[in-house]
């Protein structure tokens, strides 16, 4: 059995980077997905939903921040884990992608200005890691 998921979808903020207690770097982003679907009605309609990734390798945490911003589509492989806490008595739950420090992968995907296709560079968190950045 695995827990492994590919998302595509656009970033709905700049990469969020910050700092453990011992001081390595993660990042945390906002994933923007969507499906577009013709209704009974024969309308098109779209859905977005919207994914928590956390991103556990120092030194792809820190070139997300340099390289990918708000709008950029990117591809995320990894897994999707639960978890909840108390706030104020309330029980939170919730629910990320999470990219681990020596498996899984962040993509960006640029596009070509000219509306041509598109292409690829990538930051990878594999054991050896692949970070093919500048873009």
């Amino acid at each position: 059995m695995y827990n492994f998921i590919t998302l595509v979808g656009r970033l709905g903020a700049d990469p969020d980077v910050k700092e453990t207690t011992k001081g390595d770097s993660y990042a945390s982003l906002s994933l923007a997905t969507n499906e577009r679907y013709k209704a009974k009605d024969g309308d098109y309609k779209e859905k977005t939903q919207w994914h928590k990734v956390m991103v556990f390798n120092p030194q792809v945490a820190s070139s997300l921040a340099k390289y990918m911003k708000k709008g950029d589509t990117i591809i995320v492989q990894g897994q999707v884990e639960y978890r909840s806490y108390e706030n104020d008595g309330i029980t939170k739950y919730v629910t990320e992608v999470v990219v681990p420090r020596f498996s899984g992968k962040v993509q960006l995907i640029p596009m070509n200005k000219g509306g041509g296709q598109p292409t690829k560079a990538s930051a990878s968190t594999s054991a050896e890691p692949a970070v093919d950045i500048p873009f």
